[in-house]
């Protein structure tokens, strides 16, 4: 069973695995996964964020503070129970640590799909519909996937494990559901936002697993580092990472297309980009603060109302109350990176299935004007628009401000008759889908 869920998972057509016209190319695949993990591991120096995640196994197997740089890596922004994993990481040197997790970003690039994919079968029966919904969702992210993949980061293992969370819930396995939601929290903060989405669709039994699982991971190491360290880790994380940001930093990077990033870029003068002038308003700090502060109001507000209706109204779950909730984990994020991105796999393909839906004038311009510029983001590069290009597409947050009106375009197009919505209270046996 395990091995049967792997191969659709991971794509493979098990009634052709004796045909060699179908192997060569898995082959060949695999060949250059291989190649270019190493290759790729080739580049990783002190001053990689892999190094950090390596660092950090170091010094929480060794005893030392985790979050004081020892070790000469950059800044650690992950919790201490990250931590007690990465020391998987620093059981090999690094660059063979890097070439592993590389071939292993891979291997998740797949698995992301075939989960993804997995999900929509609940909703859209249409299997040439769901195949162009995959084929657009998956091309048209590539290119934050493979940012990914040559940075050796970890967010395709938080999107993997929410499509994962995700199914679980909708199989009412609870336990399994509270496992991996809040394991992915604890190695990255990101995924916290799926947690009302998955409380909203339970009862206090849910709440209550997904209490013991964060106690789980918040004793373990605590447990293994000892008590003191174990307490020192968890201040040291709220007062370097969570209480700044909460406090209201924002890191007004060209790249960082996080919604407080791209209202600094375009109200602030430039401060982080010498050579570059991103500014559209004249504000100052605090009138920026404000704006930043009533359009994440306006947000979260708007998606905890939409996860209101569908839990107490519409008594249904719906693929775009999924997509916004993906889409609101980077708008909302402090941090948003162009390789946190890989989670639009998931929002473009959801956005794609309205092609079919019967729109109003003011829906057919929003949906044709990011079917334009969705394509568009996804060639966009240094090396394919060039250095100045890229800095000032960047800086003005095109890509902040596309994910802003798939929020909208989401929050008011209702579903269609091709793309269904799935009970709550009964999801396998009231779908009238096949089960997974």
């Amino acid at each position: 069973m395990v091995k049967d869920r792997l191969q659709k998972y991971l794509l493979i057509d098990r009634k052709r695995l004796s045909d060699k016209k179908y192997l060569l190319p898995w082959l060949a695949l695999f060949i250059f996964m291989l190649v270019y993990s190493i290759i790729n591991s080739n580049h990783i120096g002190m001053d990689s964020d892999f190094n950090v995640f390596w660092t950090a196994g170091q010094n929480f197997s060794s005893g030392a503070d985790l979050y004081s740089r020892i070790g000469g890596a950059e800044r650690y922004i992950y919790p201490p129970f990250a931590a007690m994993l990465f020391q998987l990481f620093a059981l090999f040197p690094l660059k063979v640590a890097a070439s592993i997790y590389t071939f292993i970003n891979f291997l998740l690039f797949i698995f992301s799909i075939g989960l993804t994919r997995e999900v929509l079968r609940y909703f859209i029966t249409d299997s040439r519909k769901r195949t162009i919904a995959l084929v657009f969702g998956a091309l048209c992210s590539f290119r934050f996937f493979w940012y990914h993949t040559q940075f050796v980061q970890m967010n395709e293992l938080m999107l993997v494990l929410c499509l994962m969370a995700i199914l679980a819930s909708f199989k009412g396995k609870e336990w399994l559901t509270a496992v991996l939601i809040i394991f992915a929290v604890f190695i990255k903060i990101l995924p916290v936002f799926l947690i009302p989405w998955l409380v909203l669709r339970g009862n206090y039994k849910l709440i209550f697993k997904l209490a013991v699982c964060t106690i789980v991971c918040l004793a373990l190491p605590l447990l293994w580092r000892g008590w003191h360290a174990g307490l020192t880790d968890l201040h040291n994380y709220y007062a370097t990472f969570l209480e700044p940001f909460q406090n209201g930093r924002v890191e007004p990077e060209f790249h960082n297309q996080s919604l407080a990033a791209g209202i600094y870029k375009i109200c602030l003068p430039n401060s982080t980009d010498p050579g570059y002038s991103y500014q559209l308003l004249s504000l100052n700090v605090a009138e920026a603060a404000m704006v930043y502060k009533i359009f994440f109001l306006l947000l979260s507000g708007l998606l905890g109302g939409f996860l209101l209706w569908e839990r107490f109204s519409l008594k249904r779950n719906t693929l775009r109350g999924l997509a916004l909730v993906f889409i609101c984990m980077h708008l909302l994020s402090g941090i948003t990176w162009e390789y946190h991105l890989v989670s639009l796999l998931f929002v473009y393909a959801v956005f794609v299935l309205y092609y079919w839906k019967k729109k109003n004038l003011i829906q057919k311009i929003f949906f044709y004007l990011l079917v334009v510029i969705i394509p568009l983001l996804s060639l966009v590069g240094k090396d394919t628009v060039g250095m100045t290009m890229y800095h000032y597409l960047e800086g003005y947050g095109i890509i902040t401000w596309t994910m802003v009106l798939l929020f909208f375009f989401m929050l008011f197009t209702k579903e269609s008759e091709e793309v269904g919505t799935v009970p709550i209270e009964k999801y396998l046996l009231s779908c009238p889908i096949l089960p997974i």
